[in-house]
């Protein structure tokens, strides 16, 4: 909630020593300035919300396997709107990623079963995606999946 009074004091106290550099205007528009700033800066993720995934009844089942070492297959919940990659890691569940973008290969993943949407992506061409890549980071669900994980070097052996 945004405060005049100190607007209003500054007004006051150039009406009362007469000077014509007019300081309201100055103030009220720095004011406004940072009101409008704050109403339009981008919300950055918090950790303390991170955890705090609420599972729908409109949400889909998506289990992430990986061949790599003491890995645990995982299965978490992901609203069909929220990407694949954000829903396990506010599940607590780490997978590799990098721009988030669909922009690099380090979330690379195979579609095991399952459908997902992923028309953000900008980096994998028709033939990968024929084949089964998705890029967790761009990627949502339109079904339950299964999906396999940390499979960048495995992209470039493909």
């Amino acid at each position: 909630r945004f405060d005049l009074s100190y607007c209003r004091i500054l007004y006051n106290e150039t009406n009362e020593t007469n000077e014509t550099n007019n300081m309201l205007p100055k103030a009220l528009s720095l004011a406004l300035l940072a009101v409008s700033a704050h109403g339009f800066a981008p919300i950055a993720p918090n950790a303390a919300t991170r955890g705090m995934q609420t599972s729908t009844s409109l949400g889909y089942t998506v289990t992430l396997t990986s061949d790599k070492e003491g890995w645990v297959d995982q299965t978490i919940e992901c609203p069909p709107n929220v990407f694949i990659l954000d829903a396990a890691e506010q599940q607590g569940v780490i997978t590799p990623y990098s721009c988030r973008a669909g922009a690099c290969s380090s979330c690379a993943s195979v579609l095991i079963d399952g459908e997902i949407d992923q028309s953000g992506n900008i980096f994998l061409d028709d033939d990968k995606v024929d084949k089964g890549w998705l890029l967790s980071c761009v990627a949502y669900p339109k079904s339950d999946c299964k999906i396999k994980v940390d499979c960048e070097d495995e992209f470039y052996q493909s």
